[in-house]
């Protein structure tokens, strides 16, 4: 039963993988046939998948707190998962479409800093949860994931004029 648990997320990748995948090339492909792409393009599917991060972690760690049916908190993982996926993939083809000339840097880097995060991060997790329980240590996270909604739709409006401004510009 305990492999089980890790289902919920999976399919919520797989889910996430799949459908951020073609939807984002089919935006792609609409703005480039009307010549009017820019790497802000890459971002359509993040303005709607960012919001399931923090609907997830909710679900979660209300239903694993609630002691309900088992199902319910592998739901979570999975609405999770599928959100972590569209930010994801669309994150990471922003950052290459931004920096086409230095698009190995640019995703290196990106891996170093969210591996950097993947390891001391849950050097506070025990603490945490200790601390707030799962209801509330996974709200604190959701909370964190709800502010960051706000990130995709700043960068959707001002992404071109911070990548063109001077301070920003890549000289190797």
């Amino acid at each position: 039963m305990t492999g089980l648990a890790y289902l919920g997320f999976g399919v919520g990748c797989m889910l996430g993988l799949f459908v951020t995948g073609r939807v984002a090339n089919r935006i792609a492909a609409k703005h480039s046939a009307q010549g009017r792409f820019t790497p802000e393009s890459r971002l359509g599917p993040m303005l709607f998948g960012c919001w399931f991060l923090p609907i997830g972690l909710f679900w979660y760690g209300w239903s694993v707190k609630a002691h309900v049916q088992w199902v319910m908190p592998i739901v979570g993982t999975g609405i999770f998962g599928c959100g972590l996926m569209c930010v994801f993939l669309c994150s990471n083809t922003h950052l290459v479409d931004s920096y086409i000339q230095y698009a190995a840097s640019v995703t290196a880097a990106n891996a170093v800093t969210r591996s950097l995060v993947g390891c001391f991060l849950p050097l506070a997790g025990p603490s945490i949860y200790d601390t707030l329980g799962l209801g509330w240590g996974n709200s604190l996270f959701a909370f964190i994931a709800l502010a960051f909604c706000a990130f995709p739709v700043f960068l959707s409006r001002y992404g071109a004029r911070i990548r063109t401004h001077p301070r920003f510009q890549l000289d190797l």
